[in-house]
């Protein structure tokens, strides 16, 4: 079963990465981009199980984390009983852990700025998969949904998500 959600996690987030629009929503103090996939942007048919309606958009987003220093390169000439080929093993064991990028799936509700994560891969170097997890909730209500906080990355990004919703919702 875990392998089927972990399957299902990667394909549901695959098939947005056919016809990417990555637009750039914001970076952080540490160097972190967060991008927007535009054409991903959708209306969702998932129930949110509660007493007021919701209407909800799916959006799949980008996490893309500054280069990280090899610890091995920081030690490169300290210990001089290491050696070269167990200096590349130890390249090779933090480039397989070390995350690349992010692709998450989020549930968005626009009326009250908030979002349900449903799916995430995290990506190492040349695009290798680390760790994948997709949610099992077959029922939810907004008490799942993460409210977001004004002037803060979260907020820009349901923002920007909602805003080109809204205007691919006037052009049809």
């Amino acid at each position: 079963m875990k392998r089927l959600s972990v399957l299902l996690a990667g394909s549901a987030l695959a098939v947005s990465a056919n016809a990417v629009n990555w637009s750039k929503v914001s970076e952080s103090p540490t160097g972190t981009i967060f991008s927007v996939d535009l054409n991903s942007i959708e209306s969702s048919d998932i129930s949110v199980i509660d007493k007021k309606p919701m209407d909800n958009i799916t959006v799949s987003i980008r996490r893309t984390y500054p280069t990280q220093k090899n610890s091995a390169q920081k030690n490169d000439g300290k210990d001089g009983a290491a050696t070269k080929e167990t200096k590349a093993i130890k390249d090779k064991a933090s480039q397989d852990t070390t995350l690349h990028h992010s692709d998450q799936q989020l549930l968005i509700s626009c009326k009250d700025a908030s979002y349900y994560k449903r799916a995430y891969v995290d990506y190492g170097a040349d695009d290798k998969v680390i760790k994948s997890w997709q949610s099992e909730k077959p029922i939810l209500t907004t008490k799942d949904f993460v409210v977001t906080t004004p002037k803060t990355i979260g907020r820009l990004i349901v923002d920007q998500a909602c805003k080109s919703y809204q205007d691919g919702q006037k052009s049809v």
